[in-house]
């Protein structure tokens, strides 16, 4: 216990600037639901001080609290006196498990699962398969689980290819102008196909070269958010030896989680972040290439924004996406979808009401497409969707401005010939 004491006070400087005003319960999408302190920033806060502090001894239920978080970070983005509420979390996490560890199955899942990429994509099919017989389709690519133990969730179906296995490598452009690395996240590897391969040839017809890593190491944080911080590190710095490799300026992400990891999270950890940037592919479609495009469908949409989304442009993001559609309107509620990653996998049933709460605005204002750009969302909303049974798609914003470029691409070719 002696330890322990001394490594959570390394974590003093930064807790200590938590003043207990409870501004945090406004924002915090947990507090709101249950109105309980230990769903807040400032009641974690307060335990783990109190561990430090040596009123209490109970780790277990210091734990169950800090993992009782979706980690969207809402508290530290209004939190008036800057506490970095995030770090705090998962540094706490980390030091606390060194106490109490993870179940041993937990463990080796999290070995298998992103400690061996490799393995992963080797078994892809097999993966797909056992998918497939523990589930039934209901719609599209969506699927339900046989075993009602499992929970009620629908959820889009696991690949029998992971996109690194298809698109791994350089994927040359024919006028190249230029070449990026695009990071696809575990998410889009595995489920979300589609998105990464639009993404790629988008790029492609736009001259853009695409590098895709071989073999898809995850950005770490759902190692971070089991308390497994070491694990995230040696991840992180996997994708950093595998970027430096490339005399490229950019790195292109479609998951805001995996690009706030890459970018910052890294940093904070102490690791030497590659001087590239790191940019969201609807950014670098509207600020580098100059893409815009006007009402390019006339289907009544709107968007989702992702918590993680970088701050300094979700303005930009918002305007670029409502251009899209002639018909775009506003979510009166954007609140955080309720997914918080392996939050979702351990407290479905409260994870579940976030989605299906914006899924009935969604139904109520008929609308039939819901954009999002972070494939974590897109699997929450889709599940929120399909629990309402509205008639909307969950739909990445690059999957319909791939199709009018494609197009477009296609008339001037043959106009050429």
């Amino acid at each position: 216990m002696k330890k322990l004491v001394e490594d959570l006070k390394q974590l003093e400087d930064l807790i200590i600037r938590c003043m207990k005003c409870g501004t945090c319960q406004a924002h915090c999408p947990l507090y709101k639901k249950d109105l309980f302190e230990g769903s807040v920033a400032r009641g974690k806060i307060s335990l783990l001080e109190s561990i430090y502090e040596g009123k209490i001894e109970n780790v277990e239920t210091v734990l169950k609290y800090l993992d009782y978080c979706i980690l969207c970070g809402r508290c530290e983005t209004n939190c008036p006196s800057g506490v970095k509420t995030v770090e705090i979390f998962l540094k706490g996490k980390s030091i606390l498990r060194e106490v109490k560890d993870l179940p041993v199955y937990q463990k080796v899942l999290l070995e298998i699962l992103l400690g061996k990429p490799e393995l992963m994509s080797r078994f892809a099919p097999l993966f797909h398969m056992g998918f497939k017989l523990g589930t039934k389709k209901v719609k599209d690519d969506i699927y339900k689980p046989i075993f009602k133990g499992i929970g009620e969730r629908f959820t889009k179906g696991i690949k029998k290819r992971f996109f690194t296995g298809e698109y791994g490598g350089e994927n040359r452009a024919e006028n190249e102008k230029m070449k990026v690395i695009f990071y696809p996240g575990c998410a889009i590897n595995m489920i979300y196909f589609e998105w990464g391969e639009k993404i790629v040839k988008l790029l492609n017809k736009l001259g853009v070269t695409v590098i895709v890593p071989e073999v898809n190491y995850c950005c770490g944080i759902p190692a971070a958010t089991m308390g497994k911080q070491e694990m995230m590190k040696a991840l992180l710095e996997k994708n950093y030896e595998y970027f430096e490799k490339y005399d490229t300026e950019y790195v292109i992400t479609a998951c805001p989680t995996c690009n706030h990891s890459l970018a910052d999270l890294g940093e904070n950890l102490g690791l030497e972040v590659p001087d590239k940037k790191f940019m969201d592919i609807l950014i670098f479609l509207d600020k580098v290439l100059d893409i815009r495009l006007s009402s390019i469908t006339d289907k009544k949409v709107t968007l989702h924004i992702p918590c993680h989304y970088d701050k300094d442009f979700v303005d930009d993001m918002t305007e670029y996406v409502a251009s899209i559609s002639s018909d775009f309107v506003s979510l009166e509620n954007q609140s955080c979808c309720g997914f918080g990653g392996t939050f979702n996998l351990k407290n479905y049933d409260k994870s579940v009401v976030f989605s299906v709460d914006k899924a009935k605005e969604v139904e109520s204002k008929e609308i039939e497409i819901l954009f999002t750009p972070c494939p974590g969302c897109a699997i929450n909303l889709t599940d929120g969707v399909m629990h309402v049974n509205a008639n909307c798609k969950v739909l990445h914003p690059v999957e319909v401005i791939y199709e009018v470029i494609a197009e477009d691409v296609s008339k001037d070719q043959a106009k050429k010939n």
